[in-house]
């Protein structure tokens, strides 16, 4: 309507400059409406560069999540340019599950994103966003036409992932993954993870020498999930570390 406006007043004030008889008069309604023509103009550019007539408004969501990669609980980082500097994060909900490529958030340089891990029940993706928005009927009736209602501001993606996830970046998943896949380090960790086991459950037995078969697979199992645990760490420290 403003660009209307503009047009319209321009028309007018030319009208009465130009065919109006009486000049008196033709100038002061020129003039009005020249001042009007102004006046739209100033609004008109307000509200592109300033935002005029609109507001900040800021809405969130949050998302259950999934790992990107079936079986695991992992987060991936995906870093982009050449600088590396901004980055995406990788991953599903049980919506996309099945999708052929994961979800990621968006590549701007206006959107943050932050990752906690503790002891969350379920991991979940909460979005932040902030969007400019017209404050009434009357200035989306005024301004429309400039088709910039809504105009992303920015964006704070925060992850809530428990305390069994991974946050990896893709070049470090690569490297966990080729590493735990070579024969070497299988090798190696099946040697080591016996000589581990083994010295728990002595250690078990000599504590308590009336120890029942079951107690000791029990101590077995637990001292297995231990250096698990352990070796999958110490992996990981050494890939972030390079």
């Amino acid at each position: 309507m403003i660009l209307i406006s503009i047009l319209i007043f321009a028309g007018l004030a030319y009208f009465f400059a130009v065919f109006l008889q009486n000049k008196k008069v033709g100038y002061s309604l020129s003039f009005t409406f020249i001042a009007l023509f102004l006046i739209a103009l100033v609004m008109l550019i307000s509200n592109e560069y300033s935002h005029f007539g609109m507001e900040k408004v800021t809405s969130e969501k949050t998302y259950q999540i999934q790992s990107a990669q079936k079986g695991t609980n992992l987060l991936l980082e995906k870093k982009l340019g050449s600088n590396g500097k901004e980055n995406v994060y990788v991953y599903r909900t049980p919506e996309t599950a099945k999708a052929k490529k994961p979800q990621t958030t968006k590549a701007d340089s206006h959107v943050k994103n932050v990752v906690k891990t503790g002891n969350y029940k379920n991991a979940t993706l909460t979005k932040k966003t902030t969007r400019w928005e017209y404050k009434n009927g009357f200035y989306s009736f005024l301004f429309g036409i400039s088709d910039n209602n809504k105009e992303f501001v920015k964006q704070i993606n925060t992850f809530k992932v428990g305390n069994d996830w991974l946050v990896l970046t893709t070049t470090q998943a690569k490297q966990l993954q080729k590493k735990m896949n070579s024969k070497s380090f299988k090798a190696q960790m099946k040697q080591e993870g016996e000589a581990f086991v083994k010295a728990e459950v002595t250690k078990a037995m000599t504590q308590n020498p009336a120890m029942t078969t079951a107690q000791q697979k029990q101590v077995t199992k637990q001292a297995q999930q231990a250096f698990q645990a352990q070796a999958q760490a110490k992996l990981i420290q050494e890939i972030k570390n390079k």
